[in-house]
C-alpha cells in the first residue's frame, strides 16, 4: 500500500503507533477497542515501515486523555516527534491521543514543524497541508466536544435519579436489595446483630480502636463483602480492624439516610497516577442529596451526628479533645489556660524519675511570643479535681449502682449472644459443606480431594470456635449468681473505692472525667503561689476551687535518709568509691533506684559539706 504523502524521509524514521483506554474498566472489558489499536501496527506496515522501525505506545492504558500531564507516554511521543524521530503517528481517532484542544493542537503543531504526519483507521493527514491541518483541527474539537456531552448528559442523569434515591450504588454490609429495588435489611441475623453489637459498643466506649480491640478479645469477627472481581458481592466474615470498624461508624446509610454527594471533585489536585481529581469530604450540611427514611435505620441521625463528633474529638488536635490514654496527668485533653484561653499541652517527664506530669501553655510561645503563658505541676490541680468530681457523685451514687448493674448484665447478655451466632453459622458452613461433599462422585479424585479439604476447614473453625465459646463461658460466668450481683451493687455504690482500685487504669479515670467535666481552666499567674481551677460541668454549671503551687523540689526524688546516714558515717574515713561498695552491698539505692557510683557518693558529699566535698554555696 502507497500513499502519495508518504515519502522516503517519513520511512526514514520510525512509525509510532498510540492505544490508550480511558478506564481501568475499558481495558479490562472493551477489548474489541484494545485489538482495533493494536492492529493499527499492521496498518503502519502495509505504508511501508518495517516491523522493527515500528513503537506502540501503549503505558497509558487505564489513563484519562483530559490532560498530558499523568500520560509519560504521550509525552515521551511529543519530544520523539520535535526531535525528528517520528515519521508518522497511528491513533484509532483523534479521542485516543488527547481529549482537550490544547494538547491536540500543541501535537499538530509540532508534527507540521517535524513533518511528521497524523494517521487514524481511515485516512493520512499532513499537517503542513491546509485542508489536512483543518480537517484534524476539526476532529480535536469534534472529540473534546463529545466527552464534554457524554459527561453532561450522565451527569444530569445521574443527578436525576439521585435525587429520586433510585440511583443504584454499593449496598453496604447488612443491607440487601429487595424484589422491588427497595432496601432492606440483610436477613441473615447474625450480619444485623454484629452491627447493632458495634454500635453499642462505640456508644459504651466512644473510641474506634477501642471497638476493635474489644471485638479481637472477644473473638468477634466483622462481615463484609468482597469488592474484587471473583465472587464479587460475597458475604464474608473477617477479624476486626480499625478501619472497618471507622467505615461503619462514618457511614450515613445506616441512619436509613440516602445519601449522595458527600465527595466534592472540583478542587485542583489530581493522581499523578490516573489524572483523575482527587475529592475531599464535604460537611454534613453540604450534601445535595440526603434523603431521611428511606430504607430500615441500625441507629438514629442524631446518634451518627454524635458519632462523627466523637470520631472527630479523638483526633488529638489543638480544637479537639483527643481519645484518653495512658499517663498521669488526668485532665488530658480537657484542660485550657484561664489567661490566654488556649488548649493546655502535657509535658511528661522521663519514667525513671517517677515525677508528675505538668500542664503547659506553650502555643504562643511556639508562635512567637517571649515566654510560654504559664505551666504547673498535675498533681495539686488533679487532687482538687478529683475531690469535686468525686463529691459531685455522692448523691447519685444508688442511681449509678443500677445503671452498672443493668449494664454489665446487658454486655453479658449481648456478648452471649454474639458468641451464640457466630457459632450457629461456623456449624451451618460445616453442614453445608459436608452435604456439597456427599453430592460429589467420588470417582473424580480431584473435585472429591478439593471438596474434603474444604470441608474439614468448616469443621476445624467450628472447633475451635467451640472451644472458644467454654472458654469464654468459664472465664465471663455468663450466668452470674445472687452473690455477685450483691457484689457489683456494693462496689458501684463506693465510686470513691472504685477510682482508687489498683485495676482502674488512668485511661477510664481520664473517662469518667469527661461524663461529668466538659473543660477545666487553669490560672497560676494572677494570684501568687496559687492555682485558681474552674470547672465546666456537663451540666452548665462551674465550681471554682483555689490550690496551692508545688514548692520548688516538692515531689522531686531525694536520695534516702538510711543512704545519707551511712555516706555521713563513712565519709571521714573512706574514699567515694569505698562507701559506694559499702551502700551497695547493703543494698542501698539512689533516689532514681540504681546502684550507688562515686559521682552519687561525691554528690551527696558536697551537697552536705561532708568528707572531702564542700558545700554547693561555698563554689
Amino acid at each position: 500500500m502507497s500513499n502519495a504523502k508518504i515519502h522516503s524521509t517519513h520511512l526514514e524514521r520510525k512509525a509510532c503507533v498510540y492505544v490508550r483506554q480511558s478506564t481501568y474498566m475499558q481495558v479490562m472489558h472493551h477489548q474489541e477497542s484494545t485489538e482495533l489499536q493494536y492492529n493499527l501496527e499492521a496498518r503502519a506496515a502495509a505504508l511501508g515501515w518495517p516491523q522493527s522501525a515500528i513503537e506502540i505506545i501503549d503505558e497509558d492504558q487505564g489513563r484519562s486523555g483530559t490532560t498530558s500531564e499523568h500520560r509519560s507516554g504521550f509525552q515521551r511521543l511529543m519530544v520523539d516527534v520535535s526531535m525528528d524521530k517520528v515519521g508518522i503517528v497511528l491513533m484509532l481517532d483523534a479521542s485516543r491521543l488527547a481529549r482537550n484542544n490544547s494538547d491536540w493542537h500543541r501535537l499538530i503543531e509540532i508534527c507540521g514543524l517535524s513533518r511528521t504526519l497524523i494517521a487514524d483507521a481511515g485516512a493520512i493527514y499532513d499537517p503542513r497541508e491546509p485542508n489536512d491541518r483543518l480537517l484534524l483541527g476539526v476532529k480535536g474539537t469534534l472529540s473534546e466536544a463529545e466527552l464534554f456531552t457524554l459527561r453532561t448528559r450522565l451527569h444530569e442523569g445521574r443527578w436525576n435519579k439521585a435525587k429520586k434515591g433510585s440511583l443504584k450504588m454499593t449496598l453496604p454490609v447488612g443491607y440487601v436489595l429487595g424484589s422491588d429495588g427497595s432496601w432492606e435489611l440483610d436477613p441473615d441475623t447474625q450480619v444485623c446483630e454484629r452491627l447493632r453489637h458495634i454500635f453499642e459498643t462505640f456508644r459504651r466506649l466512644g473510641v474506634a480502636r477501642r471497638v476493635a480491640y474489644e471485638l479481637k478479645r472477644q473473638g468477634l469477627e466483622v462481615p463484609t463483602r468482597l469488592t474484587c472481581k471473583e465472587n464479587y458481592g460475597t458475604l464474608v466474615w473477617k477479624a476486626p480492624t480499625l478501619s472497618t470498624i471507622i467505615r461503619i461508624l462514618s457511614n450515613p446509610v445506616y441512619t436509613g439516610a440516602y445519601v449522595y454527594g458527600r465527595w466534592s471533585y472540583t478542587g485542583n489536585k489530581r493522581s499523578k497516577k490516573s489524572g483523575k481529581a482527587i475529592g475531599h469530604q464535604l460537611p454534613i450540611e453540604e450534601w445535595p442529596v440526603c434523603i431521611h427514611d428511606h430504607h430500615p435505620p441500625f441507629i438514629s441521625w442524631e446518634e451518627y451526628v454524635n458519632n462523627r463528633k466523637q470520631l472527630r474529638q479523638n483526633w488529638n488536635q489543638e480544637m479537639s479533645v483527643g481519645a484518653t490514654r495512658e499517663g498521669a496527668a488526668l485532665l488530658q485533653g480537657i484542660v485550657y489556660c484561664g489567661v490566654c484561653g488556649r488548649k493546655m499541652s502535657i509535658q511528661n517527664r522521663a519514667s525513671a524519675e517517677k515525677r508528675s506530669p505538668s500542664y503547659i501553655c506553650q502555643r504562643g510561645y511556639e508562635d512567637g511570643d517571649q515566654h510560654i503563658c504559664q505551666s504547673m505541676t498535675s498533681r495539686h490541680v488533679d487532687a482538687g479535681v478529683v475531690v469535686a468530681f468525686l463529691e459531685a457523685l455522692s448523691p447519685i451514687q444508688l442511681e449509678i449502682a443500677a445503671r452498672v448493674l443493668n449494664r454489665v448484665e446487658e454486655e453479658i447478655a449481648t456478648q452471649r449472644r454474639q458468641w451464640g451466632l457466630q457459632l450457629e453459622q461456623a456449624r451451618y458452613e460445616a453442614r453445608a459443606a459436608q452435604r456439597k461433599y456427599d453430592t460429589v462422585d467420588a470417582e473424580n479424585r480431584l473435585v472429591a480431594a478439593e471438596v474434603e479439604r474444604r470441608w474439614n476447614e468448616k469443621l476445624e473453625r467450628v472447633a475451635r470456635l467451640e472451644q472458644a465459646y467454654e472458654k469464654a463461658e468459664q472465664e465471663l460466668k455468663w450466668n452470674m449468681t445472687e452473690e455477685e450481683r450483691a457484689s457489683i451493687r456494693e462496689l458501684s455504690e463506693d465510686i470513691p473505692a472504685i477510682w482508687a482500685a489498683e485495676t482502674t487504669t488512668n485511661s477510664e479515670r481520664k473517662q469518667l472525667l469527661r461524663y461529668a467535666i466538659e473543660t477545666v481552666q487553669l490560672d497560676g499567674v494572677t494570684q501568687p503561689g496559687q492555682i485558681e481551677v474552674q470547672i465546666h460541668w456537663r451540666s452548665g454549671t462551674v465550681t471554682t476551687l483555689t490550690v496551692e503551687r508545688s514548692a520548688p523540689g516538692e515531689g522531686s526524688l531525694k536520695t534516702p535518709e538510711p543512704a545519707v546516714a551511712l555516706i555521713k558515717e563513712l565519709a571521714s574515713q573512706y574514699g567515694y568509691d569505698e562507701i559506694a561498695k559499702e551502700l551497695n552491698a547493703r543494698g542501698l539505692r539512689s533516689a532514681f533506684g540504681r546502684p550507688f557510683t562515686k559521682y552519687h557518693v561525691g554528690y551527696v558529699c558536697r551537697r552536705e559539706g561532708i568528707g572531702r566535698g564542700k558545700p554547693r554555696d561555698e563554689h
